[in-house]
C-alpha cells in the first residue's frame, strides 16, 4: 500500500522526495503489524532522516565502541518502545534523545515495513525530513558520530555490495553500502541499517513493495 496521493502532491515539486514518499507506507498503523511478532520479542522504532543541503543527505549515526551491543555500527537514531508510546513517538523521541534533534523539527513522510531482527525486536522504520537549521547534538553515551551521506549515493546500485549469510538454516543475500566521506573517513554501512536503506530503494526505484526480509 502507498503513500497517500495528497502526500505525494506535497512534494510534487520535489522529484526525490516524491518518488520516496509515494514508495512508503501510511504513517497509521491500523492492522498492528508493528506489534510482537513472536513471544518476548520488543517493539522498537527508528528514523531515517533526511536533509536537504547542496543535495539530499540522510542523517547516520555511529555507536561508541564502548556500547555492549552492536559497538561501533553505523545506525539510524532509534531504539525500544515504550510503554503506551507508539512506535512513531518512539522513533522522534529517540531521535532527540540520541542525536538531540526535536521532534517539531522533523516532517514524517511515511514508513517502511516493520521487520525481525535477528535480535529479539520488532523494528519499524520511519522515514522523515529534518530541518536543516536544526542543531545536532549527540549524546555521547549512546553516539560515537553523526555524519551524513547523500541520498543519491545509497539510491544507486553501484554503491551495494552484495554479501551472503547463513542463519538458522537459511541463505540470506544482504548488500554493504560502504561510504568514504569526503574528509576521507571510511564507514561501513551495514546490517539492519543498511538493509532499510536497500528496502527503501526497492520501493521507490525498482517498484519492488513484497520481499522476505
Amino acid at each position: 500500500m502507498k503513500s497517500s496521493v495528497a502526500q505525494r502532491e506535497i512534494f510534487a515539486d520535489d522529484p526525490t522526495i516524491g518518488k520516496i514518499a509515494s514508495a512508503l507506507l501510511p504513517l497509521k498503523i491500523s492492522d498492528g503489524t508493528d506489534k510482537q511478532a513472536r513471544k518476548g520479542q520488543r517493539m522498537a522504532a527508528v528514523l531515517m532522516p533526511l536533509v536537504k543541503r547542496d543535495t539530499w543527505n540522510i542523517i547516520l549515526t555511529q555507536r561508541p565502541e564502548t556500547m555492549p551491543s552492536h559497538a561501533g555500527q553505523v545506525a539510524f537514531p532509534g531504539g525500544k518502545v515504550e510503554r503506551g508510546e507508539t512506535t512513531q513517538n518512539a522513533a522522534l523521541r529517540e531521535t532527540e534523545e540520541e542525536i538531540g534533534v526535536r521532534p517539531e523539527a522533523v516532517k514524517l513522510l511515511g514508513r517502511l515495513e516493520s521487520f525481525n531482527a535477528v535480535s529479539d525486536f520488532r523494528i519499524t522504520p520511519f522515514v522523515g525530513i529534518v530541518d536543516p537549521s536544526a542543531k545536532i547534538t549527540p549524546d555521547p553515551h549512546e553516539v560515537a558520530d553523526v555524519f551524513e551521506v547523500p541520498l543519491a549515493f545509497i539510491m544507486n546500485p553501484a554503491n551495494h555490495v552484495e554479501r551472503n549469510v547463513e542463519f538458522e538454516g537459511r541463505n540470506h543475500r544482504l548488500w554493504d553500502m560502504p561510504y568514504t566521506s569526503a574528509d576521507g573517513v571510511p564507514r561501513n554501512i551495514w546490517g539492519m541499517t543498511a538493509m532499510t536503506m536497500y528496502r527503501l530503494y526497492q520501493r521507490a526505484y525498482l517498484g519492488i513493495f513484497e520481499t522476505d526480509f
